[in-house]
């Protein structure tokens, strides 16, 4: 996921300008941020409570926990997926998804192609985070 889409995130989540050098300071660690601006990069970034507090941050890791709880609460409204989804129901889901995308009538192929990375990306960050988890339990 890129630092702008990250950043784009976040300011619709917020209610507030959140830039893209900002977003791509914090996660480098070149700048020392506040606790809710690491709390908002961390769930930008779909990073866990738990992951937040592991880095010694305490107060941006309650923050998260807030961050979380009001935007599930707004995501739960949502139709979403069933949890029961087999493999093969979500390579579906994401083929109807990707396909509709392509032929969206209307739109510019620039958008289309933007609305297919963000998609894509989306996925490829969902991947990571599961790669790191496991790693996770794996040193335990």
């Amino acid at each position: 996921m890129s630092f702008k889409a990250v950043a784009d995130k976040i300011a619709q989540a917020a209610g507030y300008n959140f830039y893209p050098n900002k977003v791509r300071r914090i996660e480098s660690g070149e700048s020392k941020s506040s606790d809710l601006d690491y709390a908002w990069v961390a769930w930008g970034v779909g990073a866990s409570v738990s992951q937040v507090e592991e880095v010694g941050r305490p107060e941006a890791a309650r923050l998260l926990r807030e961050i979380i709880d009001k935007h599930s609460a707004t995501d739960a409204r949502r139709p979403g997926l069933d949890p029961s989804i087999t493999p093969d129901q979500f390579q579906v889901e994401l083929q109807e998804k990707l396909r509709e995308i392509r032929t969206m009538p209307g739109i510019s192929d620039e958008d289309r192609a933007r609305m297919e990375e963000t998609l894509l990306q989306h996925l490829d960050l969902v991947l990571r985070t599961y790669d790191q988890q496991i790693h996770m339990l794996r040193a335990r």
